[in-house]
């Protein structure tokens, strides 16, 4: 059998995806109800097929190992919403384990099957017999009439009635509320991580989900499927604007991203002159826009006429190789990560253009803010400790990130070193917003200011 690798292979690899993504995207908004959340999964799904596409020894079967893939990714989504959020897909799922296709899930698992097993132990005794074998330890309905000694449709009939209160404790409604905060596999979001882990992973009080892009992000804060999340700043500005009030507690961190690109030229150094036009950017409302428009007034003739490409972080390293980009400019661990790759420099280090910069906030949703005022306190206290985590142990931290996001442990380690994102003063600071905001307006990536009396919250600090 043909086994994928080689660079002939890769490039049908790409025509074949190039092929195959509309019908992956239909089959998991299917599944998901949302274009947005579709997104997420096929995004994560062809991740984790290129990370282990060796794996696959019949290249016949491509299609239908992707869409393996893709429809895991999407379970996986289904059952983060069961534990953190309403419950209402339990009767949708068989067992609740999530496969684990990358290094990201197992911190989801341990925290699921904690959550699930906290919710079992308040059925009755009968109940909690079947439920332990069916959603922990995965065995068919079959298999557990055997094991108990009964009908297979008696254990059916357990299964359904417990549901309903399974469904209950899954959202909290036995444990108290929650705070469910969305983050990326980036850097910039590593306070969180190393809060929920400080937590203990299966803490039922905080939970993480996790997201491949900001328009994904932003759209399940504007939802209210989740109630928090580490943000970039003109991003969360922007949603207040829009409609969806959110209050900013904390930063999230200082500095971290990078302009990135293959251009070397001998004599050359990392700051001289934009690498290319055509640079990647995470998006309208990015952090990164309004520093590149800095970057061009700061340096007249080197920057001007950059043609800032909205690109998705994740996919910032192949989109330069495939010269969709000259350039990019994202946050850590990409460009550490594309250097090591080899062929690349770092031209500019974002702290080196407005050193200590604003970037990703930390931002509640204003309804949830209000009604469980003690969680988002103690969230903060929870978000200070990490940050003392941070400064103290950059071991732990970096394999925090790599438990995390799946990023080698020595890479993180490396970015955390260096201090190119730091953690320092995080507090939130009207001033500093004030004068960022007007940075982000003369910028064009805001159209008009935000009600930072609304916004900026001082309340914990």
């Amino acid at each position: 059998m043909q086994q994928y690798g080689k660079t002939d292979d890769s490039r049908e690899l790409t025509t074949l995806l190039g092929d195959l993504q509309p019908r992956l995207q239909a089959h998991a908004k299917r599944m998901l109800g949302t274009n947005a959340d579709a997104q997420d999964a096929v995004q994560d799904a062809l991740l984790i097929a290129h990370s282990q596409l060796n794996q696959l020894r019949d290249v016949t079967r491509f299609p239908a190992w992707i869409r393996a893939i893709v429809s895991s990714q999407c379970y996986r989504q289904l059952r983060r919403r069961n534990v953190v959020l309403f419950g209402e897909d339990l009767g949708r799922l068989e067992p609740l384990a999530p496969r684990r296709f990358d290094p990201a899930c197992a911190y989801e698992r341990k925290m699921l099957l904690a959550s699930v097993g906290r919710a079992i132990s308040r059925l009755s005794t009968p109940q909690q017999d079947v439920c332990k074998l069916y959603f922990e330890a995965e065995l068919p309905v079959s298999e557990i009439a055997s094991i108990l000694k009964l009908r297979e449709s008696t254990v059916r009939k357990r299964i359904h009635g417990a549901r309903a209160r399974l469904c209950k404790a899954l959202a909290n409604g036995e444990d108290g509320p929650s705070v469910v905060v969305g983050y990326l596999p980036i850097s910039d979001h590593l306070l969180g991580m190393v809060a929920h882990r400080l937590a203990g992973g299966a803490n039922l009080r905080v939970h993480m989900k996790r997201f491949l892009s900001w328009g994904a992000l932003a759209e399940a804060l504007r939802r209210g499927t989740i109630n928090a999340a580490f943000i970039m700043a003109p991003l969360a500005m922007q949603l207040c604007n829009s409609g969806t009030p959110l209050k900013y507690i904390m930063d999230g961190h200082h500095d971290g991203s990078g302009v990135t690109s293959c251009t070397r030229s001998a004599g050359r150094t990392p700051g001289d002159g934009a690498p290319g036009k055509r640079v990647g950017v995470p998006g309208q409302y990015s952090t990164h826009r309004v520093l590149l428009s800095k970057l061009a007034r700061d340096n007249p003739g080197d920057w001007d006429g950059i043609d800032a490409v909205d690109t998705n972080p994740s996919y910032v390293i192949n989109s330069m190789k495939k010269q969709a980009i000259d350039a990019f400019f994202c946050s850590e661990p990409w460009c550490t990560k594309c250097v090591a790759e080899g062929g690349a420099d770092v031209h500019i280090h974002s702290s080196r253009i407005a050193p200590g910069h604003i970037c990703c906030v930390v931002a509640v949703r204003e309804d949830f803010f209000h009604a469980h005022p003690e969680l988002v306190g103690d969230y903060v206290r929870l978000l200070d400790l990490a940050g003392e985590r941070l400064h103290s142990d950059i071991e732990y931290c970096a394999q925090t990130q790599a438990e995390y996001t799946g990023v080698s442990q020595d890479l993180a380690g490396k970015i955390l070193g260096e201090k190119i994102v730091t953690f320092d003063d995080l507090h939130s600071d009207r001033g500093r917003m004030d004068a960022f905001m007007h940075q982000a307006i003369s910028s064009g990536v805001l159209s008009r200011p935000c009600d930072l009396d609304r916004f900026v919250c001082n309340d914990f600090h």
